[in-house]
């Protein structure tokens, strides 16, 4: 009866192998001393398509086409071709198909320098994709669904995606232009995102974080700077130490930093900006009723807020150890008073209500200054 059971299973694998046609494989040695064998084939179009390969990079491209075409490569160190050739066999490759998904696998001996690639072309209107690698470089572009990418140490570069997903052991991620979401985690590598259509999520163990336009937005990294172009709703930004530069945002903005330097602005709703040591530079904008109570806060830095003129808005600020004026104002509503102390450190607090008075502006920074400034249209 065993003998039964794997003489069937044996059969199906072989029947599902099969649904894949190699068109021929060929061998050939590169500059840097690498033997190759390379191997081409074609695949039925498949709604899903999963490529795993143990180690090596993987690239894959959607297009106009109804089948799916690839080239697998072994690559590996070797004296002579005839050498070349015994260690292909140690690297092992195949491809499977069942239902509505393709399989592309290929496995390397652990602790070793040979490895397997994948190049691989679909049709564009693939609906799910996911590249795995455990310690080579990801690319994939032109692709109508959601693609997950997943590197061990590698970089990813994603770009025209319907929806994706990123995510390397530390090396850099790129992203081009994504229709939906995406979320994107490296252990260490810096991070760059051009546009997207929905939500961003973005977390760095220590690298740069580089954000064109998004939608709602939470970024995080452990000690590299934030940069973010347009955030066309809420956004959340935090560095364990580095500076954040947010230009225009169109919701509700916190951000925080351990102890980098802060621009924001200009924003329309509320926002929350705090810095352990770092000065704040906050551009606020009168969206007809959208802005709510705000916070900004520094223990060790002068805070800068441009205001205009049409804005209702309630503001409270303090001083704890103030240099010179501490507070200014270019707003004639604004009272600023000092504290009553003449030879130790002087507070100096501010308070008033523009046009009428709305949503609470508190501003606070135990040393520095604070100026309320009238934006410049």
């Amino acid at each position: 009866m065993k003998r039964h059971i794997q003489l069937a299973s044996l059969f199906l694998a072989a029947s599902l192998a099969a649904v894949a046609q190699n068109s021929g494989s060929k061998v050939y040695r590169l500059a840097n001393g690498e033997w190759v064998e390379e191997i081409t084939g074609t695949l039925a179009a498949k709604k899903t398509v999963k490529v795993k390969t143990s180690a090596g990079p993987i690239h894959l491209t959607g297009g106009q086409q109804n089948n799916i075409t690839y080239t697998v490569s072994k690559h590996v160190h070797a004296s002579s071709e005839d050498a070349a050739r015994r260690e292909f066999g140690r690297l092992h490759f195949a491809v499977n198909a069942s239902g509505e998904v393709a399989f592309l696998h290929g496995e390397c001996e652990e602790g070793g320098r040979n490895y397997v690639s994948f190049d691989l072309n679909v049709p564009s209107q693939t609906g799910f994709a996911r590249l795995e690698t455990s310690g080579g470089a990801i690319a994939a572009n032109n692709v109508a669904g959601k693609l997950e990418a997943i590197t061990g140490g590698g970089t990813i570069h994603m770009d025209q995606i319907g929806e994706g997903y990123a995510s390397s052991g530390g090396g850099d991620i790129e992203i081009g232009k994504i229709d939906r979401d995406v979320r994107v985690e490296t252990g260490g590598g810096t991070i760059k995102i051009a546009s997207v259509g929905g939500q961003i999520v973005a977390s760095s163990g220590g690298g740069t974080v580089i954000v064109g336009t998004g939608k709602s937005m939470s970024l995080e990294t452990g000690g590299g700077s934030i940069q973010v172009n347009r955030c066309t709703g809420t956004m959340k930004a935090s560095t364990g130490g580095g500076s954040i530069y947010v230009k225009e945002v169109s919701g509700h903005a916190q951000v925080e930093s351990g102890g980098g330097s802060i621009h924001v602005g200009p924003v329309l709703g509320g926002l929350r900006v705090e810095t352990g040591s770092g000065p704040i530079v906050a551009v606020l904008a009168n969206g007809q009723g959208a802005f709510s109570d705000s916070r900004l806060e520094t223990s060790a830095g002068d805070i800068v807020v441009y205001i205009p003129d049409d804005l209702r808005v309630t503001i409270r600020a303090a001083v704890e150890v103030a240099r010179g004026q501490g507070i200014h104002s270019d707003f004639s509503g604004v009272k600023v008073t000092t504290g009553n102390n003449q030879w130790g450190p002087r507070e100096v607090y501010a308070e008033g209500a523009l046009n009428g008075g709305g949503p609470l502006l508190h501003v606070h920074t135990t040393t520095g200054s604070i100026e309320f400034k009238r934006e410049n249209k």
